[in-house]
């Protein structure tokens, strides 16, 4: 089940809705985001989203909250213009 440019057919870890919202409204490269699997954390620390790798596609990234961690595929057209959308814009840290 596919709504807009988001996958919206598995769950998604709180917090990450807001996210992937504002990623897909306002950066120009990217054309879909994929959210994977949702595994559990443990222990605390700092939330958010992390780019890890690029893939043939895009990037695959890592979202982070209390008590889980999201895989999240974002397909772009230019992986490396989309990190630094991601950088300026505050949404990945450095």
């Amino acid at each position: 089940m596919k709504f807009g440019r988001i996958k919206r057919q598995h769950g998604r870890v709180a917090g990450l809705d807001a996210v992937l919202d504002r990623i897909v409204a306002d950066c120009p490269f990217v054309s879909r985001i994929v959210p994977g699997r949702i595994k559990v954390r443990h222990g605390r620390g700092a939330g958010g989203l992390k780019i890890q790798y690029h893939t043939a596609a895009g990037l695959k990234c890592i979202y982070t909250a209390t008590g889980a961690v999201q895989e999240v595929f974002i397909i772009c057209s230019d992986a490396d213009k989309t990190i630094a959308w991601l950088l300026e814009h505050e949404i990945v840290a450095k």
